[in-house]
């Protein structure tokens, strides 16, 4: 397994060099979200410091849309794409942790979404979402409603030291996002921590090279392929204005993160800082990572 983390403007200012010095492979980046109840679209005043600032450090990327259900899906996928641009590196990520509808009618909103970003980008997007949130709106009439979802990789948001729970209808994970108190070099809040499930070739293989790569087929049934309701190209959605002190939506970005974390004022010396570990060393390059990366 390989270490990530996802971040957005509760952040603040990223050094991603001193990100990648720590061991950090991938990010996830907040990009959009339509806040509850309004109709007007919040872009994260960081995500273009911070797509650019992975990239240059070689960190593979993706950037993810925070899904509602009071605005259309369709809108929604095409304005996410839009703000973000290219999908050069990892696949866009759809984030589910609030509804406001569940069952039949949430998986069918949440199926239109999917198809327009896959359709605009032409990779298939990855999922986000808990098991508590998935079981309780998605699969709330019955978990049938919901063998679609396994044609996409599934990000699962557990924070435990097991492993975690499986989640129907996937047989396993491809993200695990497993911490929300993660303290790492070049960010000065807490972080939230993810292990990718595969070694970093097997990221770029799946991932990155070519398109739509994720392997997985199923076919659909015929409700997946309803009308999708014709948007007027005219619609015009204005910024939101001054929404970063008025909400909060993010399930991954629990208040404490916007509290800054001093550093400490000690001089750090070339004795007291940790080497990689020598080709004799007994521990695996994982088990260093986890006892690196984690404390």
């Amino acid at each position: 397994m390989i270490p990530g983390i996802d971040v957005s403007h509760w952040q603040r200012e990223i050094d991603w060099s001193e990100v990648k010095r720590s061991g950090v492979k991938f990010a996830f980046i907040k990009a959009t979200e339509f806040p509850d109840k309004r109709t007007s679209l919040f872009v994260d005043g960081e995500m273009r410091k911070n797509i650019a600032g992975a990239s240059t450090n070689g960190l593979l990327w993706s950037a993810y849309h925070f899904f509602r259900t009071h605005i259309d899906p369709v809108i929604q996928a095409k304005v996410f794409c839009e703000t973000v641009g290219n999908f050069n590196s990892l696949p866009p990520v759809l984030d589910l942790e609030a509804a406001g509808s569940k069952g039949e009618r949430l998986n069918y909103k949440v199926r239109q979404f999917l198809d327009e970003t896959e359709r605009i980008t032409n990779r298939r997007p990855i999922i986000y979402s808990s098991g508590g949130f998935w079981s309780s709106y998605l699969a709330y009439e019955k978990r049938a409603h919901t063998d679609w979802a396994r044609a996409y990789p599934l990000w699962i948001a557990q924070y435990t030291n097991l492993w975690p729970t499986p989640l129907y209808p996937w047989a396993g994970w491809e993200f695990w996002q497993y911490s929300d108190k993660g303290k790492i070099p070049g960010v000065i809040t807490h972080v939230d921590l993810n292990w990718f499930n595969g070694s970093l070739e097997e990221l770029k293989r799946k991932y990155v090279v070519g398109d739509n790569s994720y392997p997985i087929k199923v076919e659909p049934d015929q409700e997946a392929h309803q009308e999708i309701i014709e948007i007027n190209a005219e619609s015009k959605f204005r910024p939101a204005e001054k929404v970063q002190g008025i909400y909060r939506g993010d399930f991954q970005e629990p208040t404490h993160q916007r509290i800054i974390i001093q550093p400490k004022r000690e001089k750090i010396t070339g004795q007291k800082r940790k080497s990689n570990p020598k080709s004799n060393n007994h521990l695996r390059e994982e088990d260093w990572i986890r006892t690196h990366f984690l404390q």
